[in-house]
């Protein structure tokens, strides 16, 4: 018998958890894409700036899936250490913070999660065992995953092409951003104004095309499950929680104020929790991608006899001549910034499949508001 001590959970995180890993283990997921949502569900609910799902084969460490601020060789080291010794390993052998690795149950080889906190935060045995919850969860989907696939043809058509590259790619785009962050931080020596100005430009336009690489495992998640809608209990609450209390409300600048607000009169859904919660995310997200100074406030309250949601923001706003296409996807409009022009797209999509609509406002230089009608049931199939 274990003489380990059981670490204290947080009940509502757990929840939350247990919620976004079941609609993981629901989904029809290949292997890779899987190993990404699964970093990005823990990291949302734990708080963490960055997760990665890391393999140990052949003494070489493999990011398997990743989420977030990207980690670097030097972190490898962690992974090595928690996957030989079967058990979580708190702080960075370099800079002792409070980066968290826990190894995973999943063969054939060793595998480790493992969370960067936010600077200036760092985990601690609070988190650890809710982060072996997350660690048993991926471990089974993972698993199940690997079963699915391994009775699947290797050849695929062109959206398993577009996949297996998109995920491909992020593997050293992810390398590349770490050692980027970590000139910016002065980790090699002190930059001068003008070289963090150039590092920062990089580090931002790697980031931009991350995101397009992931949303085109988006654009192949949603095709391959245009029918698969589930239904299940939640509020616009525990969604709203989630997101802004999670990683979304460290994106934030010091120059952003993100704020939220659910009526309790808002009725419960019973509905796909999982495309409720993506539609809110790509809002939130592509909000705060457009406001440099200012504020992004969320709302969720009954209208009608359906949830509304709304996500308004203080940024430059949208040109009149692009507030057509705004849902359209690769079309990125005039603003200035670049993107895969496919978050609003899956906002539409999901929408529509979840019965609803969404619309949106607009004028230049005076913010942008989206707003999300849904029905509280899932209609039939």
């Amino acid at each position: 018998m274990s003489t380990e001590a059981i670490l204290p959970v947080d009940p509502t995180r757990l929840e939350q958890l247990l919620h976004v890993q079941e609609r993981l283990l629901l989904g029809a997921y290949d292997e890779a894409t899987l190993a990404d949502r699964l970093c990005q569900s823990t990291a949302l609910v734990l708080g963490a700036s960055g997760a990665r799902l890391a393999a140990v084969a052949h003494d070489a460490v493999e990011t398997r899936g990743a989420y977030g601020v990207p980690f670097t060789a030097a972190d490898d080291a962690i992974v090595r250490r928690a996957t030989a010794e079967r058990r979580p390993v708190l702080g960075d052998a370099a800079h002792e913070t409070g980066m968290l690795t826990l190894p995973i149950e999943h063969e054939p080889a060793g595998l480790a999660m493992q969370l960067r906190p936010w600077i200036g935060s760092a985990f601690g045995p609070e988190h650890v065992g809710l982060a072996r919850y997350a660690a048993s969860l991926a471990s089974v989907a993972l698993k199940h995953a690997r079963t699915r696939q391994g009775s699947a043809t290797a050849d695929g058509g062109p959206a398993e092409i577009l996949a297996s590259l998109s995920h491909d790619l992020r593997q050293p785009l992810n390398v590349m951003l770490g050692y980027t962050q970590l000139l910016i931080d002065d980790t090699y020596g002190a930059c001068t104004a003008e070289q963090r100005e150039v590092l920062s430009t990089i580090e931002r336009h790697a980031r931009e095309l991350f995101t397009v690489l992931t949303g085109a495992l988006d654009l192949v998640r949603l095709e391959r499950q245009a029918d698969r809608a589930v239904a299940e209990p939640f509020t616009a609450r525990e969604i709203i929680e989630e997101l802004c209390t999670g990683s979304l409300a460290h994106r934030a600048s010091r120059d952003v104020a993100l704020t939220w607000h659910a009526d309790p009169a808002t009725p419960v859904f019973r509905s796909d929790r999982f495309r409720v919660r993506q539609v809110l995310q790509n809002l939130v997200d592509n909000a705060l991608r457009h406001t440099e100074r200012g504020a992004v406030s969320v709302t969720a309250a009954p209208h009608d006899r359906r949830v509304r949601l709304e996500v308004a923001d203080t940024g430059g706003g949208i040109a009149a001549a692009d507030l057509p296409h705004v849902f359209a996807p690769f079309r990125t409009g005039s603003r200035g910034r670049t993107g895969s022009g496919l978050g609003l797209y899956i906002v539409k999509r999901f929408c529509e499949t979840l019965g609803g609509e969404v619309h949106v406002a607009s004028t230049v230089g005076g913010g942008t508001r989206f707003t999300v009608d849904l029905p509280t049931e899932l209609p039939a199939r």
